[in-house]
């Protein structure tokens, strides 16, 4: 045992050892005190291509490093991240041990990773590692972490390419902060850049996710050594000595992270052990041979009786940190890795894990060299990661498996009842806003009100009347600005759309996926409110099964069951949905169809609920659905109508090419006006298109119930066909009776289907429906099945043609063809005698009723109002109409009357007039009829009954005749608000004019005149303008309402209208004034006399005197200084009549231009817009006056603001300050506003510099027509400077097709294109060169100095580090034979 007093006294030999041995470590202590300056100067010498300079190390900064930036297209990028205590690019080279100037750097070699990775840029990211830190507050994680995200952020600004990043040893911690720190804000800010989901993978070399082998060298060590040069050493280094519970929570973190976002990972681990000391180069003083020395100088001085006890201290104090600083893995496999990643060893030390020498090992390497094998598992798990990234994330895969796997062409189309397919471009979709008030009329007009239609009448039944303008809405101008009810502009979001059965609901639906997916024109503007549209045919509900009803699963049911990654693609869709609603169209088609799921107790009732919530979605429903408890109500409530009268005439214009058949068939129309309305609901139309050749010298029918007959008669042969009970052959001779006996089974199940429904109100005939009527009606010696027969039927259709017959729903192709049918069924029992088969669809319950007794219960029901009409016509068919009409009139009969009378009139409609057994019951009804529209008159003041179209014609005529002085009036009114008037009731009606005793007769007759259009004779014009001298006014103002649109009266009768331009009531003087109106050989004085009106004292007819003179180029100067004149008119809307009477005029003298001007002050927007608009079109406008515009930029008013700037277009002498004022409007936060700005700076060549660059910053503009407009406003100019060039260039890539056009248009008009320009976007440049070359003539040629030709012109290329025909071959092979592979390599060689 050795026992060691240090109190003892020290020989000199001793003391001499313990002073070598203070020389030794005071000159360790040097060495470490400046080898940063030794190493920097040798890294420098070993490669001196990279930056010397550490200016950067304050903060981030990236570094592209392959490709050049103008040596090809890019779709990805790489950033590679050093760890802590480098810096870029040194981390990544590899230096040769005997030749320092041989060196490598794998990230930019082209031998190396660029040589895998195809058209990627690579980055390295150079941040502030230094280990000690001259500042006394050490860098923080989370300081590290952002400025990585901010300087990655400033890179990828205003862009989505993705990222795939490689992390080496600490590094990898900084970038799983900054992923943490770039996600919490996407959380807040959901609209903003984000780094979160532009990243797609990580590669992580060594990452210490639980500490390095640091932990176990002393930490006063690093803190002694870091204060030798006056340093702190920093924060991150708590990073590197082992887990620690923010670490831990980083990493789960981060783990959440890429499962939420699919991100791929791979981590590699090293193999080789690593020295700790060699960081510090102080390796050799825990080497072995320092271990032998000191057991040499212990052994030694024990011998030699030179021990001194201060010797073994010194040895003890330095064992521990030999014993830890011994070589072992830095950071070793458990740290490296995480069990929910791919992991690869690496046979390699730490520091040489982000080096490789090269890629392929030659005869030179050394037998055990591992650097191919090494670089080729990296290289290899970049490459799958790559390849997998260029597929698209799993959003954008969603995307785009819905566009072009799920809504297809098949699943799109509209299919007619001939069998073709119908063109979108003829789909009309009529809506109209629900509950919207309507228009009045103005005070005092009351003959200019808008007819009141009978509300029991067919069309409005059907819903095909035709909408007021101010509640029509067209489809593109759906998410529009409109006001409400209460008068506030909103943004509607959320649409409800109502639709009978046949009105085209999924159609609709088609045509807006259809429009959407093709980016069409007026829809543009869909594509930029929204990312994607969710088609949901929520009927499909019902046969989907799942233990868990979410979004999630839906996706995945609806959109991605054939997708191999399903499960991916929903769980992305469904985040995008969550976490940004607003950018996702769902539009959930027929809410009608799955009313039971609505249910608060169905397990799916939820999922509805959240559906029917979204805040952007359009929702189809037939209208007695409403929306359930706990849905918001819609922003907006439309119904889909029928066709407007022009677009029958166009559908008819389309499907026929004879032009006698188009006359023919709108002639009809004219002849019978239920049938006019009938067609204007769409298959209605598409079925009597179909019917119409057919008819040939066959009587037409005259009624509805004919109508459909000669449709049915149609549709079967086409059918019985498709059953296979006749050939095609033989269908072109069959006989109605024939075609009746070959589909008899088919007739009668169609017939008891339909009557089954009508009874218990379904309409949607699902699968246990058909059941439950397949169990009443087996037709015996038949082998039947239901569901294929319907499938085969042109009747019925099928929500979703997709599924299997079995579980498919079907309806009649419109409401009215299974009341139809329902009513054959009717008959058949009625002729027959025999009971109705009575079945309630929702119990199972069933009751045979006599037909006699079902009418009795049912007559006056309204929803067997049609049904009841086929009746009659189908038993008017065949000869039996009197005993229905007898059992109608039997007890129970309505007590009131006004019902009953009305169901007899609407069967009577249906009734051909000809002599039968019916005759003198028909009298008798009619007479009846009479009597009751008497009586209405007299008891209500006006006739309702009388309004309707199925009134017959005789029974008018007779009322009118047989009413009293009184009642007369009211009759008259209450027919002129019919849709037509029957000319014979014009013929009784009119001869009361010239012996009118009575004025409000004289007034109801011309008020009937009024409405008739179609051309009156002689006689009858002068009736009227007899009536212009009356003494009463209203009377004079009915005559002159009776008048216009008239283009063939004659000269006395417009002298008459003249003359009462001066009446002494001002309603009759605006009257004449607008009689006259649109009239071009009115003579002076007529004119002079509506410019004396210029004066009136009526506002009103002050507005109607400019209406009727603007537009006439023969104004003389004092009509015109009258018409200035109103411009200081108390009124606002006679200033703005006056300015729009003035717009257009190259004639106007200084003084109203100033009129005009200063109207630019007027407290009401229109009048202020109408007045720039009318400036706007002067070229010599006063410094003054264009001051006055130019004030106007900063209106509140955003249609003043356009105009302004409108109005400033052109002028090349605007002054310094307005050019600035418009420029200034670049920034306004209306896109029409910025668009105007850009055009009327367009073309001008004194734009100072800033006000370029405020264009060039339009090109990245959210708006479509907005970056248009300005490659528009920059193309042509000669002095633009690269970087705007290259914005131009970059529009080469816009989403939309329109922009990528004007750019190109915009690059070929230069005088000279600089290939760094192009090098970036050149595939998309070659592509779209491509496509213009077959639309002009126009080509690329390679020659010794590249150039492209267009027509005669040549645009050369040059400013590349290469030149001519080489740097031409170098583009071309990064663009062109990609654009050429991606179409078809057989035209390219």
């Amino acid at each position: 045992m050795i026992s060691v007093n240090l109190s003892q006294g020290t020989s000199l030999p001793g003391w001499t050892t313990v002073l070598c041995l203070l020389v030794g470590a005071t000159a360790a202590c040097l060495w470490f005190r400046f080898p940063l300056t030794r190493s920097t100067r040798a890294m420098s010498s070993v490669n001196p291509t990279s930056d010397s300079t550490r200016s950067a190390r304050s903060g981030v900064s990236l570094r592209q490093v392959n490709p050049d930036k103008n040596e090809a297209n890019t779709d990805i990028d790489i950033i590679a991240i050093h760890g802590l205590d480098t810096k870029s690019p040194d981390t990544w080279v590899w230096v040769d041990p005997n030749s320092p100037n041989n060196t490598v750097n794998w990230l930019a070699d082209r031998r190396m990773l660029p040589s895998r990775v195809g058209a990627a840029r690579i980055f390295t990211c150079d941040w502030p590692a230094d280990l000690r830190q001259q500042s006394s507050v050490p860098t923080t994680l989370h300081e590290s972490a952002q400025s990585l995200r901010d300087s990655i952020q400033h890179l990828k600004a205003n862009t989505t390419r993705p990222i795939l990043f490689i992390a080496s040893c600490l590094g990898g911690i900084i970038l799983m902060k900054a992923l943490e720190i770039d996600n919490q804000h996407t959380k807040d800010n959901a609209d903003s850049p984000s780094l979160t989901r532009t990243t797609r993978g990580v590669v992580f070399l060594a990452t210490p996710f639980r500490g390095t082998a640091f932990k176990n060298m002393p930490g006063l060590l690093l803190k002694a050594l870091a204060a030798l040069q006056d340093q702190t050493v920093t924060a991150l280094i708590d990073y590197t000595l082992g887990a620690t519970p923010d670490l831990d929570e980083l990493t789960k973190g981060f783990i959440t992270l890429t499962k939420n976002h699919n991100y791929q990972v791979v981590v590699f681990w090293e193999a080789r052990n690593t020295v700790l000391l060699r960081k510090f180069h102080l390796a050799w003083m825990v080497s072995t041979w320092i271990l032998l020395a000191w057991l040499v100088a212990l052994t030694s001085a024990w011998l030699l009786d030179l021990f001194s006890p201060w010797l073994l201290v010194f040895f003890l104090l330095w064992l521990p940190v030999f014993l830890s600083c011994q070589p072992q893995l830095l950071v070793n496999k458990y740290s490296a890795t995480l069990s929910d990643f791919k992991t690869q060893r690496l046979d390699r030390p730490h520091v040489m894990m982000n080096k490789f020498a090269h890629s392929n090992c030659t005869n030179e390497c050394k037998k055990d060299c591992t650097e191919s094998d090494d670089f080729g598992h990296v290289s290899r798990k970049i490459e799958v990661m790559l390849k997998t990234i260029r597929e698209g994330s799993p959003l954008e895969q969603a995307d785009g498996w819905i566009l072009k796997r799920h809504y297809t062409q098949e699943k799109l189309k509209i299919e007619r009842l001939s069998g073709d397919t119908l063109s979108m471009d003829r789909c009309y979709i009529n809506l109209a806003i629900i509950g919207e008030p309507r228009e009045n009329p103005e005070k005092g007009s009351k003959t200019d009100a808008a007819p009141h239609k009978s509300p029991f009448s067919l069309t409005a039944r059907l819903k095909v009347e035709t909408p007021e303008k101010n509640i029509q809405v067209e489809l593109s101008s759906l998410f529009d600005p409109r006001k409400d009810s209460e008068g506030q502009t909103t943004n509607p979001r959320r649409i409800l759309i109502h639709g009978r059965a046949g009105v085209g609901k999924t159609t609709l639906c088609k045509k807006m996926v259809h429009e959407f997916t093709r980016r069409s024109g007026e829809f543009r503007k869909w594509n930029e409110l929204f990312d994607r549209i969710l088609w949901v045919p929520l009927r499909r509900l019902k046969g989907w099964s799942s233990p868990l009803y979410n979004l999630e699963g839906l996706f995945c049911y609806e959109y991605f069951d054939q997708h191999l990654n399903y499960s991916i693609l929903a769980k992305e869709l469904f985040r995008a949905v969550d976490s940004n609603g607003q950018k996702t169209l769902f539009i959930l088609d027929g809410l009608d169809e799955i009313s039971q799921l609505l249910d608060d107790n169905h397990p799916k009732s939820p999922l509805l609920k959240h559906l029917l919530n979204q805040p952007s979605v359009i929702i189809t429903s037939r209208p007695h659905v409403s929306l359930p408890r706990g849905v918001h109500s819609p922003d907006l409530k439309l119904e889909t109508v029928g066709f407007y009268p022009a677009q029958v005439v166009e559908y008819l214009r389309a499907t026929f090419i004879d032009a006698k058949t188009i006359e023919d068939i709108e002639s009809y129309f004219q002849r019978h006006q239920l049938v006019q309305g009938l067609v204007r609901i769409p298959v209605q139309l598409d079925a009597l298109c179909y019917t119409w050749n057919s008819f040939e010298d066959k009587t037409m029918p005259g009624t509805m119930t004919a109508m459909y007959k000669a449709i049915e008669e149609n549709l079967w042969k086409k059918d019985i066909v498709r059953l296979e009970k006749r050939t095609q052959r033989e269908i072109r001779h069959v006989r109605r009776p024939e075609i009746s006996n070959s589909a008899e089974d088919e007739v009668q199940l169609l017939e008891i289907l339909a009557f089954t429904g009508m009874h218990s109100d379904v309409i949607d005939f699902e699968p246990r429906h058909r059941d439950a009527i397949s169990e009443q009606y087996n037709p015996t010696g038949t082998n039947f099945f239901l569901d294929e027969m319907l499938g085969h039927l042109s009747f019925v259709r099928t929500s979703d043609p997709s599924s299997k017959d079995r579980d498919r729903n079907y309806h009649f192709i419109h409401l009215t063809f299974q009341e139809y049918f329902a009513a054959r069924y009717f008959i058949r029992q009625w002729k027959a005698k025999q009971q109705l088969n009575c079945l309630q669809l929702s119990g199972g319950n069933r009751n045979y009723i006599e037909p006699a007794t079902f009418l009795q219960e049912h007559k006056y029901d309204p929803r067997y109002d049609i049904f009841w009409r086929f009746v009659a016509g189908l038993l008017d068919a065949d000869g039996e109409a009197l005993s229905f009409f007898q059992t109608i009139e039997k007890e129970p009969r309505d007590l009131l009357g006004p019902t009953h009378q009305r169901l007899v009139m609407h069967c009577l409609s249906e009734v051909e007039r000809k002599e039968s057994n019916f005759t003198g019951l028909r009298a008798r009804l009619e007479n009846q009829l009479e009597q009751w529209l008497l009586f209405e008159c007299d008891f209500m003041g006006s006739s309702i009954l009388a309004r309707e179209m199925e009134c017959p014609e005789q029974v008018l005529v007779s009322t009118l005749k047989q009413a009293s002085e009184g009642a007369r009036p009211i009759f008259l009114d209450s027919l002129s608000r019919r849709t037509a008037v029957p000319f014979s009731i014009i013929n009784v009606a009119s001869p009361w004019l010239n012996d009118c005793a009575s004025k409000r007769l004289c007034i109801a007759v011309l008020g009937l005149l009024s409405h008739q259009h179609n051309g009156l004779p002689q006689e009858m014009l002068q009736g009227i303008a007899a009536r212009l001298e009356d003494q009463d006014a209203y009377v004079r103002r009915a005559a002159i309402n009776a008048l216009p649109g008239r283009a063939d009266l004659p000269e006395e009768i417009l002298q008459g209208i003249a003359a009462r331009l001066e009446d002494q009531d001002a309603y009759v003087r605006r009257a004449a004034i607008n009689a006259l109106q649109g009239r071009a050989d009115l003579p002076e004085e007529i004119l002079q006399g509506i410019a004396a009106r210029l004066e009136d004292q009526a506002a009103y007819v002050r507005r109607a005197a400019i209406k009727v003179l603007q537009g006439r180029a023969d104004l003389p100067e004092q009509v015109l200084q009258g018409i200035a004149a109103m411009l200081e008119d108390q009124v606002m809307y006679v200033r703005e009549a006056a300015i729009e009477a003035l717009q257009g005029r190259a004639d106007l003298p200084e003084e109203i231009l100033q009129g005009i001007a200063a109207r630019l002050e007027d407290q009401a927007a229109l009048v202020r817009l109408g007045a720039i608009e009318v400036l706007q079109e002067r070229a010599d406008l006063p410094e003054e006056v264009l001051q006055g515009i130019a004030a106007r930029l900063e209106a509140q008013d955003t249609d003043v603001r356009v105009a302004a700037i409108d109005a400033l277009e052109g002028r090349a002498d605007l002054p310094e300050e307005i050019l600035q004022g418009i420029a200034a409007r670049l920034k306004d936060q209306d896109a029409y506003v910025r668009r105007a700005a850009i055009k009327v700076l367009q073309g001008r060549a004194d734009l100072p510099e800033q006000v370029l660059q405020g264009i060039a910053a339009m090109l990245e503009d959210q708006v479509m027509y907005v970056r248009e407009a300005a490659i528009e406003a920059l193309q042509g100019r000669a002095d633009l400077p690269e970087e705007i060039l290259q914005g131009i260039a970059a529009r080469l890539e816009d989403r939309d097709a329109e922009v990528r056009l004007r750019a190109i248009d915009a690059l070929l008009n230069q005088a000279e294109l600089s290939l760094n320009v192009l090098s970036p976007y050149v595939k998309s440049f070659c592509n779209a060169l491509l496509q213009k070359s077959f639309e002009k003539h126009l080509y690329w040629h390679a020659s010794d100095c590249g150039f492209i030709g267009v027509n005669l012109t040549h645009i050369p290329l040059s400013g590349s580090q290469h030149e001519g025909k080489e740097a031409v071959k170098l583009l071309l092979q990064n663009g062109a034979t990609t654009v050429a592979m991606e179409t078809d390599s057989r035209y390219y060689t």
